[in-house]
């Protein structure tokens, strides 16, 4: 099941337009008008900080958006990221293996 919610861009504002809470996330480059490609999927106990982290430091090349999902539990958001990671297969993710 794709992300809940963006795109958002990938820049300082659309960051900040991000709460503090913890989630998981995909970074993004757009494909075309209407379309994604997601590059790494993350989770992390507070996204804004985690973005911001990769927005100074991308783990991948060409990001040009974000996805983001808020989840409240450390073990919730292991099982969405690993089902992410699956249905997405994001390059991001594969080089760290």
């Amino acid at each position: 099941m794709p992300f809940n919610y963006g795109p958002f861009p990938f820049t300082n504002a659309g960051i900040n337009s991000i709460d503090e809470v913890g989630g998981v996330y995909g970074l993004a480059k757009a494909a075309d008008l209407t379309s994604f490609r997601i590059l790494y999927v993350g989770k992390s106990g507070n996204l804004r900080t985690r973005l911001r982290e990769h927005f100074n430091n991308p783990p991948v090349a060409g990001v040009t958006h974000f996805f983001a999902e808020a989840l409240g539990t450390e073990a919730a958001r292991t099982q969405r990221e690993y089902a992410l990671i699956q249905e997405f297969k994001p390059i991001g993710n594969t080089l760290l293996k």
